[in-house]
């Protein structure tokens, strides 16, 4: 692999290396024992944010930042999949290449829009403007009828009077022939701030203002990642304020994490948004960026980065880190979010045991649903006695990878707690894939999202639980034009 420790490495282009470095990348990548079956994954290197999702024509598409070259945050790509299903996945290859001079250090994370038939994509540029010193812009391309995208140019300059470069991210939504872009950035304070800009078309925007939240006092000094959606008479807000904490222990312990707010619509002429607070979107280890859209059915659908940008990861030493979390539908009761595995993921199943006691494990890919008692334990190991663990007492959820064959990102803690949500149906769907766990609790309102690394998993231990096991089958990932394994082809 090439020394990421010189940083001018993490610009190499893929142009710049051989087709066997590549190739020797993606055996060892697909090689490790801890390289997901059912996930979103990269072929080698560096998956983080999910970008661009929509749905068009019965067809869900997912963009992801790539850095292919090494599992460090380089030069990015956008990367592109499709999937009419959620386990068919079509390979498109990479959709955004860093090969004009306002994204020549890297096409930054952004969002889709679409307006009656066309799909316009919204990504942050970023470029060197001196050695170590980079300039963000927001920039837009169009998604052609046959499938290819053509990129427009920048579309939006940031105002250095009053953002930083911290400056990207852009997210739009409409009210009848308004469009609105908003963008994470941090203000010339250093404060956490949302953009707004307003266009009458989706090609010129001007700025309108921050959004003013009424948190009362500084909240983070860059909010990263903004999504907002309207539904009835709610707008929903979901950001990652970096630099807040908490001195409990149930909340904001990640490195940076992500919160969600349930409101009024956001009131574009002052640019207030009036809302009863926020509340943490998941409480596990590794989740980030989340993006949402929503499709023909009319679910609004998640996904996140199942990763974090801080950490080392043990699968580092073979070319690679993240996932994208398994897809999921979210809907608003009250203040709350709530988050559920969609639907189709029941097409992964292939076989169901009764989970009672100590079980050994077929696979380490499985789902586990059921009830809980007030005080269960659950417990992923090996022969060696690593575990993951997963438990209550009653009143507290503990997932606690302090045992874990291989641990890593200490600094950052190795248990994260969430209180039990009361009055709820006592209930949990739980994802294993590998080295990712997704925990689903609380009717959806509590979620804890993580990677773990036992080597060799072979048993799982349950107490005050009754449910189902399920081992579950791989999702399947064609290049477009290639037969999959049942001689369909991949249009």
């Amino acid at each position: 692999m090439l020394d990421f420790s010189n940083r001018r490495n993490r610009f190499v282009r893929m142009d710049e290396v051989s087709d066997t470095f590549l190739t020797e990348l993606d055996a060892m990548a697909k090689g490790d024992a801890f390289y997901p079956r059912y996930h979103i994954a990269p072929h080698h290197g560096l998956l983080n944010d999910p970008n661009g999702l929509y749905q068009h024509q019965g067809e869900h598409h997912f963009f992801y930042q790539w850095f292919p070259l090494g599992p460090v945050h380089g030069l990015k790509h956008w990367y592109h999949v499709s999937t009419k299903d959620f386990v068919h996945y079509t390979d498109h290859g990479v959709a955004l290449y860093p090969d004009q001079d306002y994204d020549s250090h890297g096409c930054y994370s952004g969002s889709s829009f679409q307006l009656d038939d066309q799909v316009y994509l919204y990504y942050t540029g970023n470029r060197m403007v001196q050695d170590g010193v980079f300039e963000q812009t927001q920039c837009y391309a169009t998604v052609e009828k046959n499938g290819g995208i053509v990129k427009k140019g920048v579309i939006v300059n940031r105002d250095p009077k009053k953002h930083t470069h911290h400056f990207r991210d852009p997210i739009l939504f409409s009210r009848g022939s308004d469009h609105y872009m908003l963008v994470g950035a941090e203000t010339i304070e250093g404060d956490g701030t949302i953009a707004v800009y307003h266009g009458k078309s989706l090609e010129e925007f001007s700025y309108a203002g921050d959004v003013e939240l009424g948190l009362g006092m500084p909240f983070g000094y860059m909010w990263e990642c903004p999504n907002y959606y309207e539904t009835e008479d709610k707008g929903v807000l979901i950001f990652s304020p970096q630099g807040v904490t908490s001195e409990t222990k149930y909340d904001l312990k990640n490195v940076f994490s992500v919160v969600y707010i349930v409101g009024d619509p956001l009131d574009v002429t002052d640019m207030t948004f009036h809302h009863n607070g926020f509340i943490e979107m998941d409480k596990g280890f590794d989740f980030y960026a989340p993006q949402t859209y929503l499709d023909d059915q009319g679910r609004r659908i998640l996904l996140g980065w199942l990763g974090n940008s801080k950490s080392e990861y043990p699968t580092d030493r073979n070319g690679w880190a993240h996932m994208l979390t398994i897809p999921r539908v979210l809907t608003i009761h009250g203040n709350k979010v709530r988050q559920e595995p969609v639907e189709e993921l029941r097409r992964l199943r292939r076989s169901s045991r009764e989970v009672k006691g100590s079980m050994e494990l077929n696979s380490s890919s499985f789902e586990l649903e059921g009830d809980l008692e007030d005080s269960f334990q659950i417990i992923i190991s090996n022969d060696e006695g690593d575990t993951l663990m997963f438990s209550s007492d009653g009143q507290e959820y503990c997932l606690d990878r302090s045992n874990t064959t291989h641990v890593y990102a200490e600094k950052y803690g190795t248990k994260r707690y969430a209180l039990r949500q009361t009055g709820l149906s006592q209930k949990i769907r739980m994802y294993v894939d590998a080295s990712s766990i997704e925990i689903f609790c609380d009717e959806g309102e509590t979620v804890f999202t993580s990677r773990f690394f036992i080597d060799q998993i072979t048993s799982l231990s349950v107490s005050g639980v009754m449910g189902t096991l399920y081992d579950l089958s791989s999702i399947s990932l064609v290049k477009k034009g290639e037969a999959n394994e049942d001689g369909a082809m991949y249009e």
